[in-house]
């Protein structure tokens, strides 16, 4: 799964996603060439690349400050001093929102490359260590179908929303926001991948225990394709911690590399989505000359509430796996408790307490976690937003 995630990821250094480290040179070491001349060329290649990379990221960020300052001079009136201030607001934040997303891209490569090593450690721990592949089948299918249905609702969302907002009288700074709208997308649509696949690892960790769990409520139900033997060893008790403190490390980096940018994308959605229905209600009630904003706005709406909903919901399911994780963990001990293995019940309340103290959760730096309360806490955010500028009509 790590090899097709780098193969995704390699069309999404156009727009700063994701950068490979430099420290590409440390595989060329490694490898035996029996020309040094070729090796020392194969450096140099790399270095080149490396460095080009490198390069094309600050061209990234000089751009979009360049097209940030120059939508700023060119402006043209909005009808509105409360109009004005809330376009110019978002567009300022969708601005700050891309340069967070291509500075992480180009300041946290190593952690990004240490995040997808940890997918492929856990991958093949699942594989080799707890012989776990039934869901780990159908993971590539999954993703790759979750992938391509945020994308393509995005695109043609996209495309029905320009093909209306064109026609439009007042657009503020919406032609120079498409390229900050582009890169905020797809990054929100990368961290859903990510988010998936460690969420699919967490279910099948999830599995491993609730056959132990079975085995131990009801033993006359044992299937034989099952090792329960081994199942019940304490070697293989490590082998699920093991996995567990992997997929705690993973959630570590994901928040460490992605933190800002969560935050920063949140934030602008949050207040997109109430500029949005302001612009809506505006030309609902006929305060603006056309009364066509309310469509360009729905389909502006659509892509970015299922793909909220859809990282939201997926966080939400990780944590839930994680205190499934301790609910079964919990049973485990109060069966175990007559085990006479001492240090099979010392591993136990050690795990569990690791449990207890270690939380599997998706922050934006802290600042708020992502789950299904956060939609409320949007909603609740939106419905606030609407009513301040909703006075603005009133004075």
């Amino acid at each position: 799964m790590e090899n097709q995630l780098r193969v995704w990821l390699r069309y999404s250094f156009v727009f700063g996603l994701y950068m490979s480290p430099t420290q590409e040179t440390q595989y060329i070491h490694r490898r035996v060439t029996p020309n040094k001349r070729l090796a020392w060329r194969e450096r140099k290649r790399i270095l080149q690349q490396a460095h080009l990379k490198t390069f094309y990221m600050y061209i990234l960020l000089v751009g979009l400050c360049v097209v940030f300052v120059r939508a700023l001079a060119s402006r043209k009136p909005i009808p509105g001093i409360a109009s004005e201030v809330v376009t110019t607001t978002i567009f300022s934040l969708q601005a700050l929102s891309s340069l967070i997303v291509a500075a992480e891209g180009l300041c946290c490569q190593q952690q990004q490359e240490t995040f997808l090593r940890i997918l492929q450690e856990i991958e093949f721990s699942l594989k080799l260590r707890l012989r776990e592949d039934i869901k780990l089948d159908i993971l590539p299918s999954r993703v790759r179908w979750l992938l391509k249905y945020l994308l393509w609702l995005s695109l043609i969302c996209f495309g029905m929303a320009v093909y209306n907002f064109r026609q439009l009288q007042h657009l503020g700074y919406y032609w120079y926001s498409i390229g900050y709208s582009i890169i905020i997308r797809l990054r929100i649509i990368q961290l859903c991948v990510y988010v998936c696949v460690l969420r699919n690892y967490l279910e099948c960790l999830c599995m491993k225990l609730q056959q132990l769990v079975a085995y131990r409520t009801a033993p006359n139900q044992q299937l034989l394709d099952i090792n329960y033997e081994k199942l019940q060893s304490l070697e293989y008790l490590r082998d699920i911690k093991h996995v567990y403190d992997l997929l705690y490390k993973a959630f570590e980096q994901l928040n460490e590399f992605a933190g800002w940018s969560l935050f920063a994308i949140i934030t602008c959605y949050l207040l997109d989505y109430g500029c949005t229905l302001y612009f809506a209600l505006l030309s609902w009630e006929g305060y603006l000359e056309s009364c066509s904003y309310y469509v360009p706005g729905f389909w502006w709406l659509v892509p970015m509430t299922a793909i909220i909903w859809h990282i939201c919901y997926m966080c939400h399911d990780c944590k839930q796996l994680d205190r499934l994780l301790a609910t079964n963990l919990r049973r485990i001990i109060i069966m175990s408790s007559s085990q006479p293995k001492f240090s099979y019940r010392i591993l136990l309340q050690q795990f569990a307490t690791q449990l207890e103290l270690q939380c599997i959760e998706v922050t934006a730096r802290n600042f708020f976690v992502l789950d299904l309360g956060l939609l409320m806490s949007i909603l609740a955010s939106v419905s606030s937003y609407m009513v301040m500028l909703i006075q603005f009509l009133y004075i």
